[in-house]
Parts: structure tokens; sequence; C-alpha cells
């Protein structure tokens, strides 16, 4: 009887034990939702109808809890535009219509595309422009190749980058009352020039085949006045004349002239109007460089696309530029413009080099890679030292 008596206690104690844990569990479940539902009501996700910015804030009837994240999102602030860099460019001679390109990328904004301040300058003396790039004064010129291949013979640190017209541009001309119609009746005769060195090339490969050599020439100096000088009767002849241009400017004046290629002759065929930079700051310009030949060949194509609107775009542009002569040569102008102005040809500077060595117009010969480089493509570090 008392063993019965003692198996009821234990169970009455258990079933007081299991009834404290139940209640203990109730309440803490009870606290944690009503903690639940004050921290979810201290949460108010508000909306204007003015605005797309949501913004999470707290109930002002509750403080804040310290260190809760509180977030925000807002239209952000525009960014500013890059700002401009600048680029000195120096023309190799007075503004033509071979310059188009450069003038059609200032009009139609296409170096403000690019970010670029383009500025192009007329020297008082076209011997200047790639001298001047070499002592920093300006980042980029107009020259010839070969007026380039000669400069680096100097140790002017200069190399083509890219190309506006690749083809010869260069004629002699002479009056056709002067009385020269071969090149042999040169003999004795004024020949002016701009460039003393490319004109002793020209001359040197157009009259190998001839009876007489440059010995038997008189070379004088212009300037500018190529064309004035010979209708002023100063010389008896030019060299160095654009194709295209300037026998319709003479014709023009009443003065009929016969015309030489210089490219029928045994020089290998060469860049006329390339643009060079200073290989020794290169890298620092190098991203500039390329914006400026974008702007470039953008206008390019546009004037091939638009040749009417472009002469007419030029022309009002530059209204030096809007003469009869330029306006009949507009058509051929067109044609010898360099569509891609940053290819490069470099088996073609390589073939110069070698034939004014072979020729005896230079002493040693230059790397092709020193004298003009890829702007695209090559690391211009590796560009070798000027006799590499």
């Amino acid at each position: 009887m008392l063993l019965k008596l003692r198996h009821k206690l234990v169970i009455a104690v258990i079933l007081v034990l299991m009834a404290a844990v139940v209640t203990a569990v109730q309440v803490h479940s009870s606290n944690t939702v009503k903690a639940s539902a004050t921290t979810t009501d201290n949460l108010i996700i508000s909306q204007t109808p003015s605005t797309t910015d949501i913004s999470v804030v707290r109930n002002p009837a509750h403080p804040q809890v310290q260190g809760q994240p509180s977030v925000t999102d807002k239209t952000p602030e525009p960014l500013s535009p890059p700002p401009y860099r600048s680029l000195r460019v120096v023309l190799d001679w007075y503004l033509t219509p071979y310059h188009a390109p450069l003038i059609v990328a200032r009009e139609r904004n296409l170096y403000d595309q690019e970010n670029l301040d383009v500025t192009l300058i007329t020297p008082a003396d076209p011997s200047v422009a790639a001298k001047l790039v070499a002592a920093q004064r300006a980042e980029l010129a107009l020259t010839s190749q070969l007026q380039l291949h000669l400069l680096v013979k100097q140790n002017l640190p200069l190399i083509r980058v890219g190309a506006l017209v690749p083809l010869p541009l260069a004629t002699l001309l002479t009056r056709r009352n002067a009385g020269i119609e071969r090149l042999s009746q040169l003999k004795g005769k004024t020949v002016g020039y701009v460039h003393e060195g490319p004109a002793r090339i020209w001359l040197d490969a157009m009259l190998k085949d001839q009876s007489i050599s440059l010995s038997d020439i008189t070379l004088q100096h212009v300037d500018f006045g190529l064309i004035s000088a010979l209708t002023n009767k100063e010389v008896d002849a030019v060299i160095g004349t654009m194709r295209h241009v300037d026998r319709r400017q003479l014709a023009q004046q009443g003065i009929v002239v016969n015309e030489f290629m210089v490219d029928e002759s045994d020089l290998p065929a060469y860049d006329e109007l390339i643009v060079v930079a200073n290989r020794n700051v290169l890298s620092r310009h190098r991203r500039d460089i390329g914006r400026f030949f974008n702007a470039v060949e953008k206008a390019t194509l546009w004037l091939i696309n638009h040749p009417e609107q472009g002469w007419e775009l030029v022309r009002k542009a530059e209204p030096g530029i809007d003469t009869p002569a330029n306006a009949q040569a507009w058509p051929d102008v067109l044609r010898y413009l360099a569509l891609r102005p940053i290819t490069l040809q470099r088996q073609r500077y390589q073939r110069l080099e070698t034939y004014l060595l072979r020729r005896g117009l230079i002493e040693t010969a230059t790397s092709a890679r020193r004298l003009a480089v890829d702007i695209d493509g090559e690391l211009f570090q590796d560009i070798p030292s000027p006799q590499g």
C-alpha cells in the first residue's frame, strides 16, 4: 500500500514540472512576437508621388537604435565630362584643299566629340613646322615623307604617326613659252623650290636617265612663292608644286605650263603629306593622337560621301581656299586623301631609305621602325634609337 502511494506522489511531481516548462515556453514565444511587431512598426517605407526615390526611414514615435543602417536610394549627380586636351598642329603650307579633312573635322565638331581642342597653325616659314614639334612647341606637324627621312638624319626626334595624302603629289612646272619641253632642256636653268632636300631628291630621280645632272641646274629658294616666282619669271621652273591645283591656278592667270610628274621617275612611291610627332614624348600623347585621327578619319569619310557639301563647307570655313582653280581640282583632291590616316605601309619607308642610301643622298640607313609607327598597335617604348 505504501509503495503505491509513493508511485502516485512521483507521478504528481512529474506532471507539475511538465506544466511549468510548458508555461515558460509560451511566455517566451509571446515576448518574441511582441518584439518583432515593435521592430516592424519602427520601419516605415515612404514614397512620395513626385519622385521615384524610395527611402527607408524610422518611425518618429520610436527612437532610432544606434548602429541600425539607414538606406537612401537617390539619383546620382551627373558626371562632369572629361577635360578637353589641347593639340597644336602646325601645317606644312598655307591651307589648301588637301587639308580639307582637318578643316571638316573642326567645322563638324569632330574634335570636340573626341574631347580635343585642336589648333591649326600656319607657320611663317614652311621649313620650321616639323622643327617646332622636335622642340616640343607643338604636338603634331605636317610634312612629307621625303622631308622626314632627311630631318631624322639631323637627329631630330621625329616619327610619322599618320598620313593625309599617301601618294606623291609633287610636280615640276615650266612655262610653255620658256622653250622647256623636255627635262634635258633644264640645263643652265634656274629651278625654284621650297624645301631644298626634297627638291634635290626629286631632281636626282627625274634627271637620272637624262643627259644632264643636278650640277647643271641652279636651285633657288622661293619660300611659299612657287607660283608667283614662275609667274613673275624669277625662275625658269618650279618643283614641289601641288598636282591638280597649281597648274589650274596658273592657267586662270593665262599662263600655260608643261607639267612633269615626279612619280614617273625611278623614285619609290612615298607618302606626300604625313603627320609627325616627337618620339621622345610620344607615349604621353598617344591617346590624344589616336583621338585626333579618329576625328580626321570621320571627316574624310564624310567628304567622300558628300563631296559637294564638303566643298561648300570648306570654302565657307576658309575663304582663302575658295578659288576657281581649287573648285575645279576638288574631285581630284578627294581621290588622293587617305581613307585610313593611321594605316602604315612600313615597307614603303624602308624602300625609300634604301633608295636614298644607294643614290648617295644619305650616308647611313635608319630603321623603318624609327621612321614610322603604327599608332594603333605598337608599344612606343619598343621604338629603336635613331640608328637602330
